[in-house]
C-alpha cells in the first residue's frame, strides 16, 4: 500500500511545469508589448520628423530677402558659431506697430555649447549707417520698412528693408556681424507658452496691467508660479501699472524679465513634459516665427542645443541708464559686450570705426552740445522766436514712433529735454524711461477683473 501511495504522489511535478510555462508566457507578453511600444515610438518619430520638415519649410520662407539676393541653402557647420538677433514684433491687428519691443543679440557656440546674449533697451540711442542723426533702436526696423515701401511705390529696386537696416545698425554698434534673425510675434509668444503648458518664473513684485482689450485688467502676484501665455506676455512687457506711476516698470525691468522667460522656456523644452508637447509646439511655431536660417542650420542647432538648460545661457549686462530721451550704456559695459561677443564668435576686434552713439560718456556730451546749438539759433521775428520755443518744448507728439515719419525723409535728431515727458504732458523722472502706453485714468472699481487667468 505504501508503494502504491508513493506512486500516486509522482504527478506533483506537473504544477511546476505549468508555472514555468506561465512565466514564459508573461515574458512573451512583455516582449510583445515592448515591440509594440517601439513601433509606436517609430511612428511618432516619423510623424514628428514630418512635422519638423513641414514647420521648417514655413519658418524659413524669408520675407526680408532682397530681390537680388540668391537663394542659398546654407549648411550647418558644427564648429562654427552663429550670431543672430531675436526680434519681438507686435503685429496684432489694430494694436501692433512696426516698432520692435524685444531685441536680443545672441551667439550660439556649438563648441562650448553656450548661448551668449544681450538685450537691447528699446530706447537705446543708435546711428543708422548712411542716414543722418540719431534714432532709438526700436524704430530702426520701421524706418527700413518705410524705405522698402517708398522704393516699391516709385518702381525702384528694393535695396533696404526693416531687417537689413536693423542688422547693419546692430553691427555698427556692437562690432560683430549679425548673420541671421529670428522674428517672433506676440501671438506666437503666447501660443507657444500655452502649448508648453506654461512656464515657471519668479515674479519679482505685484503687477497690475491692462490687456489689449481696453478696460480689461489682470494682476500677477509676487512669487514663483507657472504663467500661461497671456500672463507671460504681460510679465515681460509690463510698463504702465494700474495703481499709478510709482508701480510702473522700466525698460530695464523688461530686459531682465525677457531673459528670465527665455531661460524658463529653455528649461521647459528640455523637460519630458516639453518633449511630449513637441509636435503641438512645432505646429504653432510655423505660424508665428520667421527666420533666414536654413533648414540644415536649424536642425544642426537643434541637435547641438536642443537639450541644454538655462545653465548654458549667458546673459551680458548692458548697464543701461536713462538720459531722456534715450537709454545709454556705460563705456565699460559696451566694451565688455563687444569683446565677449567677438570672443564667442571667434573673431578679432574689428578695425572699423564703430558707432558710440549709445556710449553714455560720449552721448551725453553730444546731446548737451546739440541742445545748446538749437537754443542759440537766432530768430528773425518775434513770431518766429515764439514758434521756435514752442518747437523745442517737449510735448506728447515727440513720443510718437518714428514710423509715422514720411519714409522718404530721414527724421532729424530728437531734441534733448532735461526731463522726460510722456503722453498727455505727464512728466516722468529724468532717470527713468517714459511709458509707451497710456496710463489708466482712474483706479479699478471693486468689480474689475484683476485676477490671474
Amino acid at each position: 500500500m505504501q508503494a502504491k501511495t508513493e506512486k500516486q504522489v509522482a504527478p506533483a511535478k506537473t504544477p511546476r511545469k505549468r508555472k514555468k510555462r506561465g512565466q514564459r508566457s508573461r515574458w512573451m507578453y512583455l516582449l510583445l508589448a515592448a515591440c509594440l511600444f517601439l513601433c509606436l515610438l517609430a511612428v511618432g518619430a516619423g510623424y514628428a520628423l514630418n512635422q519638423v520638415d513641414k514647420t521648417l519649410g514655413e519658418v524659413t520662407q524669408d520675407p526680408y530677402k532682397l530681390p537680388d539676393q540668391p537663394v542659398v541653402e546654407q549648411p550647418y557647420e558644427e564648429q562654427k558659431p552663429i550670431s543672430f538677433v531675436i526680434v519681438g514684433l507686435d503685429t496684432r491687428k489694430n494694436i501692433g506697430t512696426l516698432n520692435t519691443d524685444v531685441l536680443v543679440v545672441a551667439v550660439a557656440n556649438p563648441v562650448t555649447k553656450k548661448v551668449t546674449m544681450v538685450s537691447l533697451p528699446r530706447d537705446t540711442r543708435v546711428q543708422i549707417p548712411g542716414y543722418p542723426g540719431y534714432h532709438k533702436v526700436n524704430e530702426v526696423f520701421a524706418l527700413g520698412e518705410g524705405q522698402k515701401k517708398l522704393a516699391e511705390s516709385k518702381g525702384q529696386p528694393v535695396t533696404e528693408n526693416g531687417m537689413t537696416m536693423l542688422k547693419k545698425t546692430l553691427e555698427h554698434m556692437l562690432g560683430v556681424s549679425v548673420d541671421h534673425y529670428v522674428q517672433l510675434d506676440f501671438e506666437g509668444f503666447t501660443a507657444v507658452i500655452d502649448k508648453l503648458g506654461g512656464v515657471k518664473v519668479d515674479v519679482d513684485r505685484d503687477l497690475v496691467y491692462e490687456l489689449p482689450k481696453p478696460g480689461v485688467y489682470r494682476s500677477l502676484k509676487k512669487g514663483t508660479q507657472v504663467l500661461n501665455g497671456e500672463q507671460a506676455l504681460g510679465f515681460v512687457r509690463h510698463r504702465i501699472d494700474r495703481r499709478g506711476q510709482a508701480y510702473n516698470s522700466s525698460d530695464y525691468d523688461r530686459n531682465r524679465r525677457q531673459q528670465q522667460v527665455i531661460r524658463a522656456v529653455a528649461d521647459k523644452m528640455v523637460s519630458m513634459d516639453g518633449i511630449t508637447r513637441l509636435t503641438e509646439v512645432l505646429d504653432t511655431v510655423g505660424k508665428h516665427i520667421k527666420t533666414d536660417l536654413s533648414k540644415d542650420q536649424i536642425k544642426g542647432l537643434a541637435m547641438d542645443f536642443g537639450t541644454i538648460s538655462s545653465d548654458h545661457i549667458v546673459t551680458l549686462e548692458n548697464g543701461a541708464i536713462w538720459s531722456s530721451p534715450y537709454s545709454l550704456w556705460p563705456r565699460e559695459n559696451m566694451q565688455a559686450v563687444r569683446s565677449t561677443l567677438q570672443k564667442e564668435l571667434g573673431v578679432a576686434e574689428t578695425s572699423d570705426k564703430l558707432s558710440d552713439a549709445a556710449v553714455a560718456e560720449i552721448a551725453k556730451v553730444e546731446m548737451k552740445k546739440e541742445t545748446r546749438s538749437q537754443a542759440a539759433k537766432p530768430s528773425t521775428s518775434p513770431q518766429a522766436g515764439a514758434a521756435k520755443q514752442k518747437t523745442e518744448k517737449p510735448s506728447a507728439p515727440a513720443a510718437k514712433p518714428k514710423s509715422e515719419t514720411p519714409a522718404d525723409s530721414a527724421p532729424a535728431p530728437t531734441p534733448v529735454p532735461d526731463e522726460g515727458t510722456g503722453q498727455d504732458g505727464e512728466t516722468y523722472p529724468s532717470d527713468m524711461p517714459p511709458p509707451d502706453i497710456l496710463a489708466p485714468p482712474a483706479p479699478a472699481p471693486d468689480g474689475a477683473d484683476s485676477g490671474q487667468t
